[in-house]
This record gives structure tokens, C-alpha cells and sequence, in this order.
């Protein structure tokens, strides 16, 4: 180990131990646990899972009530987990109406949650609580994901992510040093012009992270921008590709414009990472340290290799559960046998979520149609009860709004000067005001639409 990467790793421990973030001891017991047998594995997740229900119902008012109209009770687990599917599916309707009843009555925890949405690309963001306990397991999980990739701890890594386009200073600040503490170079995923990208491919080329990590839609117009600047030749050991369906076109323009493989992670706000590719990429591996996955067709398992929807429990954010959630996306069990890295998880052979048309800009730019949940925190707003993005040319926009009363003047603003900051001052901006926004054939909202010619 280097100087430099010695120094990193001190400052990571020095953080944590001022912070009482426990993200370091999550990342060395999931390094752990992730070579252990089939049967210690799946033993571990049950203790979790039985650990998870048993609190909920002590402390969830939600859980206490859904037990006990189902006639059941944590012991019934205990002695057959199959008693779970007993337990309807919960839905974001049902967070949404039992939000307050979701959160756990426990003191101690509930001074530690804080509060997080989705990027809203069912067309209505959700709000929810996290713990510290969620928080460090996911980052840990993360930094687990990457070590497939060679990334070693203290490393640098470069991040195309999502991040509000306004911040207050103290924000900016926080932000900043935990970028410095993770040695994390970061570009805005929804500011990607030329300039930025530029820079970004600077500090790339100084600062030689080994890790890409990124929207799918993102990376691959970094990849584009790369293969036509003085940047072309920039590598990689790995590239991650998550938040977005990765498409095998995609995957291979990735692959060969860093000389890298690509590994697929899925995973959503509201419930952490969930699976990943390893490095021999044949399935995404479960987090079962961290997740219960059920993929259920009509109410039944489905067989390895069928497609069913993914219903998730997540292990850790013990201060509001999310038990058995449809999560909206499908996906099938992995038919092979073993995998050749030698974990024995078990893994998802794809995961099929919803596929969105990226917006264009008149100077040429793509934007990921998902900045449309993620940059908006007004989108929240009690008065917006869903919302859809139309591109009808590449200069109008037209955003459609399902109110309940009136929406304030000043989440219309912040909605127009966020367009116009992305795809320039003279983009015009409309708003209809539906009384529903009908859905897909699937059920699901399309909450972004392209009218563009791509």
C-alpha cells in the first residue's frame, strides 16, 4: 500500500470514528460474509429478516396492525418463514397514506432518521425516513460492489450522479468533503456539457481513478464525449451502471471506449443496492446481507429463468420498514448453478425496469430523463400529487401536473429556471394541469416523454 493510499485510509477511519458512521466495520463484515457458504448466508439473512420483523412489530404501528389482522405473529416466522407471504404486498400508495404509521415509536432511532425521496420515475417522487444503520450499510455495499472491480479502499473514484442544481452553502461545504474524504471526483449528471465534461476528463486523466460509477444513460454520453475529445483513451478497471436499464448496445460502446468490463448494479433510493454483477458478469448478485428479494408472477414464485416482479425486503432501515415492496420493476432468477467467483448468492439474470427516452438539447447535449424526479425537490410538494415531462421540440417543454389545490408560484419557478439552466434561457416551458395522467398497458406512469427524433 502507498503512501498516498495509507494517508486515504486514515482519513476514512479519522471520519468515521468523528462522525460515528459504522461504514467501515459494515464494508469489512460484507467482505466477509460474501465468501461464506450457501448455508451460513442464507442462515444470516434469516436472523436479519426474523431480527426486522420482530421489531417492526414492537414498534411500526403499521406492522402491529397488518400482524394482527392477518391472525399472525413473529413466532409464526420463526418456526416457517413461508408464514411471510401471508403479508400483503406493500405499495408506495400504502407508504404514502400510512407514511406517520410506517415510522418506528422507538426514541433513540427515531432521533437518528433523516428524510430521503426517490427520483420520482413513476411520476410521483416518495418521501421516506432512513437510519443510520441503512445509510452505512448501503454506502458499505457500494464500496463492497466496486472491490470486483479491483477498487481498493482509499482509492480514488469518479461518480456521474444527480445533484440538486441549488445548495446552500453549508450544503455545498458538506458535500465537498465527503467528496474529499471518499476520494470521489464528481460531475453532475444532469449539467453534462461539453465544459463540464471537460473537466471532469481532466481531473480523470490527473487524478487516474480505476471506477466509474454512473447513470447508464450518463456514462454513455460521457463515452461519446470521450471518443471525440483529446480525452480518448481514458481506461478504467471498471465501470458500474446502475439507477437505469442497462442496455446491451450500451454496455458494449462502455466496454470498448474504456477497455473495461461493464457491471450492472440495481438498486433504488427507498431500499439501497440490491444486487450486482461480479467480475465473472453471469447475474447480478443479491445482497442478502442486506436485502430478502421474493419474484413473484399472479402471487406465486416464479421458476428460475421466468420473469416476475420483484418484491423486496430491505434488512437494515429498522426505523420504517419496507416489507415484501413492490418495488415496480421485474426480473428472473439466474438458471445457472454456480457462479464462477465462488459466492454463492443468489442472483438475478436480468431486471427489467422501465426504459426512458433521453431529452435532447439544442446544442447537441442529451439529458437523462430521470433529472426530471431527482432535481426537483418542489416535485415533493404536498399540492403535486404526480407529475409527467413532455419534449415537444427542442425548444418547448411541457410539464403536466396532477394538483390537489394550488401549486405554489414559487415550485412553477424553480421548475422553469431548471429547465432553462439545462437546456438553455430559451427553452419555453408549459404547464397542464390534468385530473389524471392515464398509465402504461404495464400499470406502471410514464413519467418522461421524448417527441424528439433521437
Amino acid at each position: 500500500m502507498g503512501i498516498n493510499q495509507t494517508f486515504r485510509n486514515g482519513v476514512l477511519y479519522l471520519h468515521t470514528f468523528a462522525t460515528g458512521r459504522h461504514i467501515l466495520a459494515y464494508l469489512e463484515e460484507l467482505n466477509r460474509t460474501q465468501w461464506l457458504g450457501y448455508d451460513d448466508l442464507m442462515a444470516l439473512q434469516r436472523a436479519k429478516l426474523l431480527r426486522l420483523i420482530d421489531y417492526a412489530y414492537r414498534y411500526v404501528p403499521y406492522y402491529q396492525h397488518l400482524f394482527d389482522a392477518a391472525g399472525l405473529h413473529p413466532n409464526d416466522l420463526q418456526e416457517d418463514l413461508a408464514h411471510l407471504s401471508q403479508l400483503p404486498i406493500l405499495t408506495k400508495a400504502i407508504v404514502r397514506e400510512r407514511w406517520n404509521e410506517m415510522l418506528t415509536t422507538e426514541p433513540a432511532r427515531r432521533k437518528s432518521l433523516s428524510k430521503l425521496s426517490t427520483s420520482g420515475s413513476t411520476g410521483q417522487p416518495l418521501i421516506f425516513m432512513q437510519d443510520t444503520d441503512f445509510r452505512d450499510s448501503v454506502t458499505a455495499d457500494i464500496q463492497r460492489h466496486m472491490g470486483w472491480a479491483g477498487w481498493k479502499l482509499g482509492a480514488p473514484q469518479a461518480v456521474i450522479w444527480g445533484a440538486p442544481f441549488t445548495q446552500d452553502l453549508k450544503r455545498r461545504i458538506r458535500t465537498q468533503l465527503i467528496d474529499w474524504v471518499w476520494n470521489r471526483l464528481q460531475i453532475n449528471a444532469f449539467m453534462m456539457t461539453n465544459q463540464t465534461m471537460m473537466a471532469f476528463a481532466e481531473q480523470v486523466r490527473r487524478h487516474n481513478p480505476r471506477i466509474l460509477f454512473g447513470y447508464a444513460s450518463s456514462l454513455h454520453r460521457f463515452a461519446q464525449f470521450v471518443q471525440d475529445s483529446p480525452y480518448r483513451g481514458l481506461t478504467f478497471d471498471g465501470v458500474f451502471s446502475g439507477a437505469e436499464l442497462l442496455l446491451p448496445t450500451v454496455r458494449e460502446y462502455l466496454e470498448e471506449t474504456f477497455q473495461c468490463r461493464v457491471f450492472n448494479h440495481y438498486g433504488t433510493n427507498e431500499l439501497g443496492g440490491m444486487a450486482c454483477e461480479c467480475e465473472a458478469h453471469t447475474g447480478l448478485h443479491i445482497s442478502v446481507e442486506n436485502s430478502y428479494v421474493e419474484i413473484l408472477s399472479e402471487g406465486r414464485p416464479t421458476k428460475p429463468g421466468e420473469v416476475g416482479d420483484l418484491i423486496i425486503t430491505n434488512l437494515n432501515n429498522l426505523g420504517m420498514p419496507f416489507i415484501r415492496y413492490s418495488i415496480g420493476d421485474g426480473g428472473a432468477w439466474c438458471t445457472d448453478e454456480a457462479c464462477p467467483c465462488g459466492r454463492v448468492s443468489p442472483r438475478l439474470s436480468s431486471v427489467d425496469g422501465r426504459r426512458a427516452d433521453a431529452f435532447k438539447t439544442r446544442d447537441g447535449r442529451y439529458i437523462w430523463t430521470g433529472f426530471t424526479g431527482a432535481a426537483f425537490r418542489c416535485l415533493t410538494h404536498p399540492t403535486i400529487r404526480q407529475f409527467q415531462v413532455v419534449q415537444k421540440s427542442l425548444d418547448q417543454i411541457t410539464v403536466r401536473l396532477v394538483k390537489i389545490g394550488d401549486v405554489p408560484t414559487s415550485s412553477l419557478e424553480e421548475i422553469t429556471q431548471t429547465f432553462q439552466a439545462t437546456f438553455g434561457e430559451g427553452v419555453i416551458v408549459n404547464f397542464e394541469y390534468p385530473d389524471e395522467i392515464p398509465p402504461l398497458p404495464s400499470g406502471k406512469h410514464q413519467y418522461a416523454i421524448s417527441e424528439v427524433p433521437q
